[in-house]
């Protein structure tokens, strides 16, 4: 959480130990009941302006820029040359640019990297620490309540954007456990943010574990420094969530990447799992970048990210190995359960394609 915000919550009187993730290390899966609004200022703004900006940005990034307006985000990767993802930014239009939004942990390396590459480009970044983002999510049946109210017109579908000069909305991806439940990313002003968390009805309740939850369901990925420079695109899936453009132009690590779709035949790709507790009753919850084992093979996937949920099992997102069956993966002795991913992987496709013939 930056200084600037938790001054601003302390300022208000609301209080900044609920946008601590370690003070609620457990999700409450109590969707159905409320509407929620939580902390995500663990996401960095970042805005690119210029005359430059489109050009130079969709030569860097594995998605196509082109489809990106003020009404209309992305996911998109940031490869090394070796095709190995160092990012996953979010990028949304602005009136002169394109605002894009990173974990603020990977942040600085982030930009030292993009940055060096503009050099004589007309390109100016800044970082909006003036702003901060929130997430909404609606109840189970999608209302919004008094927040959704204030925010005004909202977003349809998942990646739709509402601009205004005051703030950005972007429609985010539902978690396939609670489907109905709709979900909003918000960026707008501190000052703004804090008027929305002190007249919604509904003050800050939820660290970020609740959205991570929700995107572990949503089979969104992330990229954190446990796990940079660790997976091509396909391999987190970023092709089965419009990640990813194939026709898009050259970008660094464009030719592994169209070979690994044209050529080669993936060997990992990112599955949803949950870990139950232990004799004991405890969960010891996976950290990023955590190796899973198949059998002997201590070597069979890698933690993305994991989140204690309500029910007392941890859920995660892994890169695993294709060849190895779902049920058969564990972590430090504990045996992970397969959970479905709201989009089919091409392995899936693949094996019912096979039972068809």
């Amino acid at each position: 959480m930056s200084n600037q915000w938790a001054e601003a919550l302390q300022a208000n009187g609301l209080s900044d130990k609920v946008c601590d993730q370690a003070v609620t290390p457990v999700v409450a899966n109590d969707l159905a009941d409320k509407s929620q609004l939580v902390d995500l200022t663990s996401l960095s703004i970042i805005d690119f302006t210029g005359t430059d900006a489109a050009a130079f940005l969709q030569g860097q990034f594995c998605n196509d820029l082109t489809k990106v307006s003020v009404t209309r985000a992305q996911i998109t990767g940031y490869c090394t040359p070796k095709g190995r993802l160092l990012a996953l930014p979010v990028i949304v239009g602005i009136a002169d640019g394109y605002r894009l939004l990173v974990p603020a942990s990977i942040k600085d390396g982030f930009l030292k990297r993009l940055t060096m590459f503009i050099m004589r480009s007309k390109v100016v970044v800044t970082e909006r620490t003036d702003w901060a983002c929130l997430g909404l999510i609606s109840d189970a049946a999608g209302h919004t309540g008094e927040a959704g109210q204030q925010l005004g017109a909202l977003p349809p579908s998942a990646m739709d954007v509402a601009t205004s000069e005051a703030q950005q909305l972007i429609c985010w991806p539902s978690g396939s456990d609670s489907p109905s439940a709709v979900r909003y990313l918000v960026m707008a002003s501190i000052n703004d943010q804090i008027a929305l968390c002190k007249n919604s009805g509904i003050a800050l309740q939820a660290s970020n574990a609740v959205w991570r939850l929700a995107d572990i369901g949503a089979g969104m990925p992330s990229v954190t420094t446990a796990t940079q420079e660790s997976f091509v695109p396909q391999m987190m899936n970023l092709q089965l969530i419009d990640g990813l453009s194939f026709t898009k132009g050259c970008y660094p690590g464009q030719e592994i990447v169209a070979r690994m779709q044209y050529l080669g035949k993936l060997k990992r790709h990112m599955r949803r799992f949950s870990v139950s507790p232990d004799a004991s009753g405890k969960v010891a919850v996976p950290l990023a970048g955590a190796s899973l084992q198949a059998g002997e093979d201590v070597d069979a996937g890698v933690v993305i990210d994991a989140v204690l949920a309500a029910d007392g099992r941890a859920q995660l997102l892994a890169v695993i190995k294709v060849s190895a069956a779902a049920t058969a993966f564990s972590i430090d002795g504990q045996p992970l359960q397969p959970l479905e991913l709201p989009y089919e992987l091409p392995s899936q496709q693949a094996e019912a394609a096979t039972g068809a013939g």
